[in-house]
């Protein structure tokens, strides 16, 4: 009875936010973000839309890796109208989004690791992965947001448990598991994904000027992979673009768009 009021309130909560033109919750899907595609090309779900699962079995994360949706893990993409030239800060603002809307439930302040996923005490609590599509002359970006809210990581990979998070681990002292149910986190992210993005519109520098706060890759030694390259060098914030800054062993600064990036020097493999 109790998870039932608790769909329904925040399904209410959500409706209430006057933005989502269409809200599904799914028991079970292969994956929000190809649902979500599936439905805008069909027609049958208008942009901005949103989808939330409480399954997802063949979730995908960056570059084709396996998302870990174990229960307890709030898994949805939303659909957002959005031109892919016009914010490459698009990512940037999502991670931020997150962090800053898990920060008052958390008893360390959560970073975000260029460009998006966030990170607390130093483990991933959150994966997100957006994908830019278009339709005639609409382009539009599906957001995939996967967060560790009460996610019992014993029973996940090794790899995922030695390096994951679950935001029930990690609360404030005071709090309880029910302030970190997926449908309460759902809402706080969203209600804080809609105030930063108004905040964005009326201060194009914002995030420039906060990246420093969040920035989990700051003056740390990182390993960027790229198809036709590696480099190896200092993370030195971001650019006006919202790429990450490096600065190698000779001194000589790169701005990196896109890529797969490592600490060196600590054991983090995300």
């Amino acid at each position: 009875m109790i998870p039932d009021l608790r769909r329904r309130w925040a399904i209410e909560s959500l409706q209430q936010l006057g933005y989502f033109r269409d809200i599904q919750w799914l028991d079970s899907i292969d994956s929000t973000n190809r649902f979500l595609d599936r439905q805008i090309k069909e027609g049958l779900a208008p942009v901005p839309c949103l989808a939330i699962a409480d399954k997802q079995t063949a979730g995908a994360g960056r570059s084709g890796n396996r998302w870990f949706s174990p229960q307890g893990c709030l898994m949805f993409s939303m659909a957002i109208n959005h031109a892919p030239a016009s914010s490459a800060k698009l990512p940037l603002q999502v991670g931020l989004a997150v962090a800053q809307a898990i920060r008052p439930l958390s008893r360390s302040q959560p970073k975000v690791k260029w460009p998006n996923d966030v990170y607390v005490e130093d483990r991933k609590i959150c994966g997100i992965l957006i994908e830019s599509n278009s339709i005639g002359h609409l382009g539009y970006a599906i957001i995939g947001i996967g967060i560790n809210c009460q996610v019992d990581l014993n029973l996940a990979p090794v790899d995922v448990r030695q390096n994951a998070v679950s935001l029930h681990e990690v609360l404030v002292p005071g709090q309880t598991n029910e302030s970190v149910s997926c449908e309460s986190v759902l809402i706080a992210v969203l209600q804080n994904w809609l105030e930063l993005s108004s905040v964005c519109k009326s201060q194009p520098d914002w995030i420039d000027q906060n990246w420093p706060h969040w920035d989990w890759l700051a003056d740390r030694t990182v390993q960027v992979q790229q198809p036709s390259r590696t480099l190896v060098g200092k993370a030195d914030g971001i650019a006006p673009d919202g790429s990450l800054r490096l600065i190698d062993s000779q001194a000589n600064r790169h701005t990196i768009l896109s890529g797969t990036v490592r600490l060196v020097d600590e054991n983090h493999a995300q």
